[in-house]
């Protein structure tokens, strides 16, 4: 694209807009028009001030009149503390974060002659900055960085000056970048940067206090050599400058904290100072959600739905999970699943597992790699539904009627409520569904109403899950289709329901225990996003108390198998 070819009329203008200045005031001198690299549009022009003529060339953006044109010194120099970037860009009054289109290049100029006169004028104001930092730009080239939360910065104040002690660091590499973070002062491990558990590097490390007065060394040998030798720290100034092994000090003085660091590198010792990063601590969840961490989640299948539904839930706040699922991953499930490419060739299961404590660090997660419904050995789908009767909640995430089948027998005989959800095929829509004892009807009976409902709505086999399965029972079935959007937005609705269940088991937030959620406009649903409500009959208990003939029946039964535990201890009184 090449504006000033495809609008000349704004070219025109911004010419004209430029001459007209020149004539109008004896400052702006030397114009001359011509094109840069890459036939960018450009003017180089002097500002004259006091005496002084400071060349400057204003070079106008490929998306020019959208984006700002650049102004810079023409010789590279440094004019103002109004700088910034590589090339010295002259930060104006116009800018990325103000622009507007009728802002003209003569415009630009203008601020350029007022930034220049401002800050020449050394018997006027400082001229105040207008260009504010953010944290990424600050930090752009910085690949060592040093996270520093609140609690530890608080410690490091309170050591006494002059005071060395060791303290437990820990390190990470991850996107080109190395960050390290303190994990343990004087015995005391909470307020770390980051969750425990992920893949780190634990090491010791010296934190120093220094004396009043006493500034930051220079990250170089000689500058950490000197200081440690005038502290009388020299145990501390030899392992620094020894010829092997790393070396981590933290400094901390009345006003800053700085990370410096020592490791070999071939025949050389290098030296050198982290990016401090405070961390902030705010909680970005609702108050109810700190009750998560102490819930248990069952979910059965781990595949495109089952993976984002437990990385949302650990995102939300659970902190222990049962996972269960005998499939593997591979490449072709890359199109829609929570997992990456690293995990082809890897039991589901196990690669969520992984994928959880990337997100939350250090999480209890329980694998079972089975099929439950499927052709597994009894003891194998008992122990799987014994595990799942322990959880507060469990979730079918398969869109597999024999696994829901053993879900909902679980959920009924522990009384503990049962979650789940299905991607129509072809991606027009999903559904999700929750029951409670007590609130709810038992889940077969959920599920049917379900199937009535759909049947009632003229629901064509080949497009619902619950005719259809998402994921293909048999390797010789041809997977049903759906893109990863369709079935986020599904495990999105699926998650909202399950931390409702967790956090407001008596008092839910929806008004009805099923949704079908459409996403195309196909079946039922006239356009995308239309949700449909489902109603279920029947809210009584799960489980019916035993009446007495019942009660009896069981204990003739047990004296019956165990005739020793009953000898004589269930005879009347005389």
């Amino acid at each position: 694209m090449i504006w000033w070819l495809e609008n000349p009329t704004r070219a025109r203008t911004e010419r004209q807009g430029v001459a007209n200045l020149a004539e109008r005031v004896a400052w702006l001198k030397g114009v001359r028009w011509h094109l840069s690299n890459g036939a960018a549009l450009a003017v180089d022009f002097e500002i004259e001030h006091d005496g002084d003529s400071v060349p400057l060339t204003m070079t106008y953006a490929e998306f020019h009149p959208n984006s700002p044109p650049i102004v810079l010194p023409r010789d590279g120099s440094r004019l103002s503390n109004h700088q910034y970037g590589a090339g010295g860009n002259l930060c104006l009054e116009y800018r990325a974060d103000n622009w507007e289109t009728s802002i003209t290049g003569a415009m630009m100029i203008e601020s350029a002659h007022r930034l220049i006169a401002g800050e020449r004028d050394v018997e006027g104001p400082e001229l105040p900055s207008a260009h504010a930092v953010s944290l990424g730009q600050s930090v752009r080239g910085s690949y060592f960085r040093f996270l520093l939360t609140r609690q530890m910065e608080e410690r490091l104040k309170a050591i006494a000056p002059g005071q060395s002690f060791e303290i437990g660091i820990a390190e990470k590499y991850y996107a080109d970048t190395f960050t390290v973070t303190i994990i343990e002062t004087d015995g005391v491990t909470d307020g770390r940067a980051w969750p425990a558990g992920i893949r780190e590097t634990t090491k010791r490390g010296q934190a120093i206090r220094l004396p009043e007065g006493t500034a930051m060394p220079a990250a170089t040998q000689a500058g950490i050599a000197d200081l440690l030798g005038a502290l009388g720290l020299g145990a501390l100034r030899e392992a620094a400058l020894a010829a092997s092994g790393e070396m981590d000090f933290v400094l901390a003085s009345a006003t800053e904290t700085a990370h410096f660091y020592a490791y070999d590198a071939g025949q050389k010792r290098v030296f050198g100072r982290s990016r401090l990063l405070k961390v902030a601590t705010s909680d970005r969840l609702p108050d109810d959600y700190s009750l998560l961490a102490g819930k248990s989640v069952g979910i059965v299948g781990c595949g495109s739905l089952g993976s984002k539904l437990a990385a949302m839930l650990a995102r939300a706040g659970v902190r222990m999970f049962t996972l269960v699922d005998d499939d593997v991953f591979f490449a072709e499930n890359l199109v829609r699943n929570e997992l990456g490419a690293a995990a082809a060739g890897v039991h589901k299961a196990d690669a969520v597992r992984s994928r959880l404590i990337e997100i939350a660090g250090t999480i209890d997660v329980t694998v079972r790699r089975v099929a439950l419904g499927g052709q597994e050995s009894a003891d194998s789908t008992d122990s799987v539904m014994s595990a799942l009767r322990a959880c507060d909640l469990i979730i079918d995430a398969t869109a597999d009627a024999h696994c829901f089948n053993f879900c909902a027998a679980v959920a009924k005989e522990s009384l503990k409520p049962l979650v789940w959800g299905e991607v129509f095929a072809g991606g027009i829509g999903g559904l999700v569904a929750r029951v409670r004892s007590g609130h709810e009807p038992e889940p077969q009976a959920a599920r049917n109403q379900i199937n009535a409902w759909c049947n009632a709505h003229g629901v064509p086999a080949p497009l619902a899950g619950l005719a259809a399965p998402y994921e293909a029972a048999t390797g010789s079935a041809r997977p049903l289709v759906a893109d990863d959007a369709e079935v986020s937005i599904i495990a999105g609705h699926l998650a909202r329901l399950a931390t409702d269940v967790l956090t407001l088991p008596e008092d839910s937030a929806f008004t009805a225990p099923a949704y079908a959620i459409g996403l195309r406009k196909a079946w039922i649903f006239s356009q995308p996003f239309e949700t449909w409500p489902i109603e279920l009959a029947g809210s009584a208990p799960w489980k019916a108390e035993q009446d007495p003939a019942s009660v009896a029946d069981s204990l003739a039964l047990l004296r019956e198998l165990l005739p020793l535990a009953f000898d004589g201890h269930d005879q009347p009184s005389e």
